[in-house]
């Protein structure tokens, strides 16, 4: 292609990460995305940064610096009430893919409306809850699970969020079928 996106895929990566999403629900709603990333969740990585390690980890690699730069999306972006980072760091997952990186890349030539889509599916998802920050997620989850919100400066409950993260992941991963992005980072 003249746009110098390489079209190369690794079907057993495509394959292991699809993976992820064809298993089968278990119980209490945890189901194999949440298994894979309950250690990180428990060593305190927030919501955008679990997304970028599930990336990751699904390419076998690290890169603690862009990890470390997920963590300013953490809870609203450091819970100033802004968008939630399974919203913001979706995008970042996306970008990380499908985005440009180099003087020599461009980015995939869908990628503006990847991005939109993955914006408003969520906005929409997101509707009963009153809108896509932390904030407004959190207590409408709360409510819908009979939990106790967090109080301004505490931490979200990720477990509440547990069910969203898996969704998110997927709808991700759909995105990444439907606009034909290769699942290989550059």
């Amino acid at each position: 292609m003249g746009c110098g996106w390489r079209v190369s895929v690794d079907l057993s990566l495509g394959e292991k990460i699809r993976d992820y999403t064809l298993q089968k629900r278990m119980n209490n709603k945890m189901n194999a995305i949440m298994l894979e990333i309950l250690p990180f969740a428990r060593k305190g990585y927030c919501c955008s940064q679990l997304l970028m390690l599930l990336l990751m980890r699904g390419f076998e690699r690290q890169n603690p610096d862009l990890v470390r730069a997920m963590h300013g999306l953490c809870f609203g972006m450091g819970g100033s009430e802004g968008s939630c980072g399974l919203l913001t760091g979706g995008a970042c997952v996306l970008g990380c893919v499908a985005g440009r990186g180099k003087d020599e890349e461009s980015a995939h030539p869908s990628f503006v409306p990847l991005i939109s889509d993955y914006q408003q599916w969520f906005a929409d998802r997101m509707r009963n809850y009153g809108g896509t920050a932390c904030f407004q997620i959190m207590q409408g989850i709360s409510e819908a699970n009979g939990a106790t919100r967090p109080k301004a400066g505490e931490q979200p409950n990720l477990a509440l969020c547990g069910d969203l993260f898996a969704e998110c992941w997927e709808k991700i991963l759909s995105l990444l079928e439907t606009y034909e992005v290769p699942l290989e980072l550059r």
